[in-house]
């Protein structure tokens, strides 16, 4: 049995944690290695966890979705690990499962990918996804599940644009077009058209802000998939802003 992979997820998670400087090929993802890819995992999650915003001078926002692509680039490459062969087809990079038992290494990369905390509860603000899966509710997976399908109820920033004046339809074809011809596949829309010309940063955060307000709750996707009731979702979010002011009151003091 085979599964299949968009070639264009695992050229865009092998940018994420080792950069957009070697030409992707299947010689070169033959060579890739699970504690390769986990120390590359690691170092880069360290780089842009959220506890580093206020250092990076970045909000949590911007480095929780940092750390998630990261995550989740770290989730595509591992399932190469997991195949023994590496073939392209049209459309696609397709993996070939062993036949026999997963090796010891196989087993020991799905429980790093997937697990539940039973650590503390930071103290700092978080977000409900977060929340959810340092409380024990939700697997590392499940959030990562959970934040790829609230990114994908998204508009596209091209429609985005187009709605609100910002650019045309040539002119969003021409960005599309020019990111296939540069195979700029680390750079998002928004990137490639501030880079090109296209759009002022001004412009690219309204976008990007646009975008952000016009997706759906993440608890929906705990309540359709059946992970809690809507009763359940409702409790938390009220534990999530319980614990919130109080990580505010810790940070800035109860007189603020």
């Amino acid at each position: 049995m085979s599964s299949v992979i968009s070639k264009r997820d695992i050229f865009n998670a092998y940018c994420v944690l080792f950069g957009p400087e070697d030409k992707i090929t299947v010689d070169l993802l033959k060579k890739l290695r699970p504690l390769v890819v986990k120390a590359a995992y690691r170092k880069k999650a360290l780089e842009t966890h959220p506890d580093r915003s206020r250092a990076l001078g970045k909000t949590e926002v911007e480095m929780n979705e940092r750390f998630i692509e990261v995550a989740t680039a770290y989730e595509n490459l591992n399932s190469l690990m997991k195949g023994d062969r590496i073939y392209y087809f049209r459309g696609g990079i397709g993996i070939r499962k062993k036949s026999k038992e997963r090796t010891e290494e196989a087993n020991k990369q799905r429980d790093f990918s997937d697990h539940l905390y039973k650590g503390h509860l930071p103290k700092h603000k978080l977000l409900i996804g977060q929340f959810l899966y340092y409380s024990g509710f939700i697997s590392w997976r499940t959030l990562i599940s959970a934040i790829t399908w609230q990114k994908s109820q998204r508009p596209p920033i091209g429609q985005i644009a187009l709605k609100s004046g910002i650019l045309s339809s040539y002119e969003v074809k021409k960005i599309l077009t020019g990111r296939r011809i540069e195979q700029s596949y680390r750079e998002k829309f928004c990137q490639f058209a501030c880079r090109k010309g296209y759009i002022t940063s001004v412009e690219r955060t309204t976008l990007l802000g646009k975008q952000r307000s016009l997706e759906r709750p993440l608890g929906e996707f705990f309540t359709e998939q059946g992970i809690l009731s809507s009763e359940e979702m409702d409790k938390m979010v009220g534990r999530l802003q319980i614990h919130n002011r109080c990580a505010f009151e810790i940070k800035y003091g109860s007189s603020i």
